[in-house]
Formats: structure tokens, C-alpha cells, sequence
């Protein structure tokens, strides 16, 4: 007996079809995918945006939650909550994992829906610059909880330099 993982996989993740309106499909919630999307909403279009997290991350302040300036809640919004008043929006949280342009159609980690416009927004990784080292040896901040990370480890370190008596062991 065939049991299918995802239930909505043929239904095009239960995006209803509106005939009147074009489906843009925008993957990535980032800063250029919610400046579109909120451009876009309410117009001529039924918009789905797809992203790996259900929030958007302003990430100017993950330095300040690094160094427990703020709490995460304060630089992470739900996507939900910023277009609740919206029509013909849509948000499902998944990942993008291949695009058939011959037929229009997006395949996600939840199954897979046709769209009239794609956009991909999906922002970049940290760039090293072929510096392996420096990947290595250095935290990034591009997300939430690599902002974590690193707020832990200095909270760490600032403890374990607060019980440190040999001098030359401070001075490093």
C-alpha cells in the first residue's frame, strides 16, 4: 500500500487557483522578497512566498543580538503577521529544490505548484573570498541563530576570563 508523505503534493500546496489573477511565486523572504511582495500585494496578482523560516530576519542587527544587545524576538517577524490583512497572499514555509520553466512549475520540499512569474530571492552565504582559513576560524552572521552562536561563545569566553588568575592567560 503506496502512502504519500506529503498529502497536498498534487494539490499544489493547497494554493487555491484564481482564475482572475496571475500567481507570482516569490522564493525567499529576505529583504528583496518582502520589499516585493508588499509591493505587489493586493494588486493583480495571488502571491505565494516561499521561505525555509516562517519569520524575516533583519539582519543589519545581528551584531546586536550577538553581543545581547536585543533579543531575537525583537529583529524576527512573522511572515503571517505582516501580510495577515492582506488578500491573495500566501506563505508556506519549505524549501525550493528544483524549477521546470518548460512547465512553469516549482518543486519544494512539500510538493510542487505551477506559477505565471518566479522570482528567486533567496539572498547569499558568507563570502570568504577562498580564505578557507579564515572560514575555519571565523563566525558568521547571517541568520538568527548563527547570532546565538555567537553571542554564546562570548558569553563563554567573558566567564572563563572572569575566573582566569594567571595574568599571561588574561592578556590573551
Amino acid at each position: 500500500m503506496f502512502i504519500p508523505l506529503f498529502r497536498n503534493m498534487s494539490k499544489g500546496l493547497n494554493i487555491p487557483i484564481d482564475k482572475g489573477k496571475k500567481r507570482l511565486i516569490i522564493i525567499g523572504g529576505g529583504f528583496a522578497g518582502l520589499k516585493l511582495a508588499r509591493n505587489l500585494s493586493g494588486r493583480d496578482f495571488q502571491i505565494l512566498l516561499i521561505d525555509k523560516n516562517n519569520f524575516h530576519q533583519f539582519q543589519p542587527l545581528f551584531y546586536q543580538e550577538s553581543t545581547s544587545g536585543l533579543e531575537p524576538s525583537a529583529i524576527a517577524f512573522p511572515f503571517r503577521k505582516i501580510f495577515q490583512k492582506k488578500f491573495d497572499f500566501h506563505f508556506r514555509t519549505a524549501e525550493a529544490l528544483s524549477v521546470n520553466p518548460e512547465k512553469n512549475e516549482l518543486i519544494t520540499s512539500i510538493g510542487s505548484v505551477n506559477y505565471d512569474y518566479l522570482v528567486i530571492a533567496t539572498g547569499c552565504d558568507t563570502n570568504y573570498f577562498n580564505q578557507n582559513k579564515l572560514q575555519e576560524s571565523t563566525m558568521s552572521l547571517k541568520s538568527i541563530s548563527e547570532a546565538l552562536y555567537a553571542r554564546n561563545v562570548i558569553l563563554d569566553n567573558w566567564e572563563k576570563a572572569l575566573n582566569e588568575d594567571n595574568p599571561v592567560d588574561i592578556e590573551k
